[in-house]
């Protein structure tokens, strides 16, 4: 009577993937070790960043797996196209965290908001909930302040593109 959530169910090995198939079509499944098959009467919802149908062309997703998840399908963009959502995702985080770690930071500088708001967020929503997991964890006042941001978001950027010979050089250097 309850709901399994498969989290990135398009880097599952096929061998895993005719388990499951196999699991939701009987709706049973057997504990590693176990005898006796369990009976389930469950809501599965899966979620992925890749595209199932490339990776079913290319032999990665089981066809039979993908139209047994595939009742309703909800796409959400990235963070970085929901610049609107990242500051009261933000907010949520902080608060919870806050909460949490029994801290007592209750909001976020505008400097702080500047920069949440401009960073791409390569890490999706996760990638913000960690990042201010750990802003919260370094802040020393009430207020997130922008020196509580990972260096990542806060140093300023080289929008030179590195020539062949930078790369030597840095390889020498390490």
């Amino acid at each position: 009577g309850g709901t399994v959530f498969l989290d990135e169910i398009g880097d599952m090995p096929l061998s895993i993937q005719a388990k499951v198939l196999r699991a939701l079509q009987e709706k049973e499944f057997e504990c590693v070790g176990g005898t006796k098959p369990i009976h389930v009467d469950i809501r599965v919802i899966a979620a992925t960043n890749k595209d199932l149908s490339q990776l079913i062309k290319e032999g990665k997703f089981r066809e039979d797996l993908f139209y047994r998840l595939n009742v309703i399908t909800i796409s959400i963009p990235p963070l970085r196209d929901r610049k609107d959502d990242i500051l009261p995702l933000a907010t949520h985080f902080m608060n919870k965290h806050s909460n949490e770690n029994k801290k007592n930071v209750n909001s976020i500088s505008p400097e702080a908001k500047s920069i949440l708001q401009s960073y791409h967020w390569p890490g999706n929503v996760r990638e913000l909930e960690n990042t201010v997991s750990r802003a919260v964890i370094f802040e020393t006042g009430e207020n997130l302040s922008a020196e509580s941001l990972p260096e990542r978001m806060t140093a300023p950027t080289n929008t030179t593109p590195m020539s062949g010979e930078d790369l030597m050089s840095l390889e020498e250097v390490s």
